[in-house]
Parts: structure tokens; sequence; C-alpha cells
């Protein structure tokens, strides 16, 4: 698929340039090189960014679970020790 940019300051065009051939990059390999590296980075903070929430959440469920278990313990000594 082709992506047309129209309207770009010379400025920048001439600094792509600059960082392209500073990659022995043409223009367009080091500009679709740069937007694929961007894509992948985002989906990569996406997944970072859910993995973390998923760990929070697990993290609160493992607390909830080590305090519920700590008060069956309890209750349990409590128990045997009146028996």
């Amino acid at each position: 698929m082709d992506l047309l940019l129209r309207d770009i300051d010379p400025i920048i065009v001439k600094q792509i340039d600059e960082w392209a051939k500073e990659h022995n990059r043409s223009r367009q390999q080091y500009l679709k090189e740069l937007l694929a590296s961007w894509c992948a980075n985002g989906i990569q903070s996406t997944q970072v960014e859910r993995l973390e929430r998923q760990l929070e959440a697990n993290t609160l469920h493992l607390k909830r679970s080590a305090d519920e278990l700590a008060e069956v313990t309890r209750l349990l000594n409590e128990v045997m020790q009146n028996a």
C-alpha cells in the first residue's frame, strides 16, 4: 500500500534525508522502517500496559486470598484451642 504525504516543510524533508543517509537508507526505506518500528513499539506498549493492569489485578486477588486464608487459619486455631 502506498502512502502519500503532502506539504511537508522542506527543512523537515532535509533532516529526514540526512538521517536516512546516516543509516545508509533511501528516504523511503528510512521512513518505512521508522513507521514500522513506531507501530511495533505502540503495539508493545499497549501489550505491556495490559499486562501491567492484569498483574495489578492478580496481586490484589492474591492479597485478598492471603487475608482470607489468614482469617480461616485464625478461626481454626481458635476452634482447636476451645475443643
